[in-house]
């Protein structure tokens, strides 16, 4: 629990502007920093289509007591959804929140998919982030 709550408080920093991703990974301990880097990495590179889900899915709004923290659903929700071994915590009671609503987050995201156009996650990605160099705009420029 404690890994997940300092990688929510790290996108939480993030989006406040006070500090780099480095910087931050970096006040973690050793062992950790890794694995912390990894989960914020993704979790921004799939925050806009995770944030439609969370709100889709209304899981803040039926697990107000348990679920206050946004940045800490996002993370859960990431790894619930993109990571292979699921929510790596103990069982208590914010993971049990999260997990009783994994169907309909895991509906929203087929949604998700389905509106998108896409079959691969990976591809989902690729797809939310706006593309600035087009080949058809001249993107393949010689550099000299």
């Amino acid at each position: 629990m404690n890994f997940y709550k300092s990688c929510a408080d790290i996108l939480q920093r993030l989006s406040d502007k006070k500090g780099s991703i480095k910087s931050l990974v970096g006040s973690l301990p050793e062992k950790d920093r890794k694995r912390a880097a990894a989960l914020v990495i993704e979790t921004l590179k799939y925050q806009p289509l995770l944030l439609s889900v969370i709100e889709a899915s209304g899981i803040l709004r039926d697990e107000k007591k348990l679920l206050r923290d946004r940045n800490l659903v996002l993370v859960l929700v990431h790894d619930l959804l993109l990571s292979k071994g699921g929510i790596q915590m103990g069982d208590g009671p914010v993971k049990q929140a999260v997990l009783k609503h994994k169907t309909r987050l895991n509906a929203e995201f087929v949604k998700e998919k389905v509106k998108h156009g896409v079959s691969r996650t990976e591809d989902l990605a690729k797809s939310s982030v706006p593309n600035d160099t087009d080949e058809s705009q001249g993107g393949n420029l010689r550099r000299w």
